[in-house]
């Protein structure tokens, strides 16, 4: 029976994606993968459109005679504009078709594909045997191609199964025609009020897991922003806010160096004075008083 149940599930994705449509399915596939894959080149789109719309705006709150040159510069602003968008929607265009193509051609894989596949490797394997006697005159057609007599082949078992749903569908259309046509309009009234209700019930659900998606989308933002921010480095997050001792390395340095120019500067003193370079004075005044001396 597991033979069967699989091929019931399988006919039943492929009607329901005939009954849906390829293009449909392939137009709600681009949509979603436009908004994970390309939605850089669609938020490009949109902002070159916004774009000529301002420019067209200034355009017709512009003179071509009294500002001319306003004019001339926002027309070639706008036409360069426009082959731009030109440019995306000949790509998005080209894009679209190629995604389409691809797509559609894997669900016939997945659908139509799977089904050959599977009657021709069970081609010879009974999805299950009939009871004896049921279909005498006929017991033959159901084991076509190759499968044992008395039993029912997978490609049998698929066409079953097809005409079956097939059945059913056309049947739920009559039925909503002769209820329509028929029912009484109290009953209607409370069928479309209790739908509306049901409908409702949906759209708040899928509202609610939408935020719910957004809001757990923020939070991991937020997570992964501040486990950065806490890994860098103070250099790296203000580059005006260096380590104390880079600082004390600097101060101390510059000391160094007012040092050293201060001791060549006494240094130039003493040999214009004639002072001898191991020569130790004990008082300013000593010094004073030897300047003194050496002007006179």
């Amino acid at each position: 029976m597991g033979l069967a149940l699989s091929i019931l599930c399988i006919v039943l994705f492929t009607e329901m994606i005939l009954w849906v449509g390829y293009s449909q399915i392939a137009s709600l596939a681009y949509g979603v993968y436009l908004a994970h894959f390309k939605k850089e080149l669609v938020e490009k789109q949109r902002r070159v459109k916004r774009e000529i719309l301002a420019i067209k705006h200034d355009l017709g709150r512009t003179s071509s005679q009294d500002q001319f040159a306003k004019w001339a510069k926002l027309r070639r602003g706008m036409d360069s504009k426009m082959n731009e968008l030109e440019k995306l929607s000949r790509s998005l265009g080209f894009l679209k078709s190629s995604f389409e193509v691809r797509f559609t051609t894997f669900l016939w894989l997945s659908t139509s594909g799977v089904e050959v596949s599977m009657m021709i490797f069970y081609r010879t394997s009974p999805v299950f045997y009939l009871p004896r006697g049921w279909f005498s005159p006929v017991t033959w057609m159901f084991s076509v191609p190759f499968a044992p007599s008395g039993s029912v082949s997978v490609t049998m078992w698929f066409v079953i199964c097809r005409q079956i749903l097939r059945r059913l569908v056309a049947t739920g259309k009559e039925t909503r025609q002769l209820y329509l046509k028929y029912a009484p309009e109290s009953v209607k009234e409370h069928v479309s009020t209790l739908s509306n209700v049901v409908i409702d019930v949906i759209r708040s659900q899928i509202k609610a897991a939408t935020v719910k998606l957004k809001l757990v989308k923020v939070e991991k933002t937020a997570t992964q922003t501040s486990a950065k921010v806490i890994t860098q480095s103070p250099s790296t997050i203000n580059p005006s806010l260096s380590s104390p001792s880079a600082e004390l390395t600097e101060e101390t340095t510059a000391g160094e160096e007012a040092g050293t120019s201060k001791n060549s500067s006494i240094s130039r003193t003493t040999s214009s004075l004639n002072i001898p370079h191991n020569h130790t004075f004990e008082t300013i005044s000593e010094i004073e008083s030897k300047t003194n001396n050496n002007n006179t």
